[in-house]
């Protein structure tokens, strides 16, 4: 009865590894939504508010208003800041899948291990 068990652990480990494979390089894959969305968050975060004008409220504050720059500047700034955030994030989320699938294929093996000692011994 064992052996079915590490068997289907065997399976499910093959499988999240396919998982991992499949899922890595997420910002290279979709690098042109990454870059779209980097020029939208560029041209509408420096003039983006959550707070309307209003008869009873305080006047709206903007990032434009804090920016010692001009829009076109403000706007550039912000891309830089999020190319900046988007190329770490990249080579962070790229080890992190790395080690991931290298933690699971030591998994296997050891699975393997087991496995091949249950049936030897059987």
């Amino acid at each position: 009865m064992q052996i079915h068990y590490k068997e289907k652990a065997l399976l499910a480990n093959q499988y999240k590894i396919e998982r991992a494979e499949r899922n890595k390089n997420w910002i290279g894959r979709n690098w042109f939504n990454v870059l779209l969305f980097g020029v939208f968050i560029s041209f509408v975060g420096p003039v983006w508010t959550h707070q309307p004008d209003g008869i009873y409220r305080k006047k709206a504050v903007k990032a434009l208003d804090y920016s010692d720059f001009d829009y076109v500047g403000t706007v550039a700034y912000v891309f830089v800041v999020y190319s900046i955030c988007i190329t770490i994030a990249y080579f962070v989320w790229k080890h992190q899948d790395e080690k991931k699938i290298r933690k699971l294929k030591a998994h296997r093996k050891e699975l393997e291990n087991e496995l091949k000692v249950l049936l030897d011994n059987k």
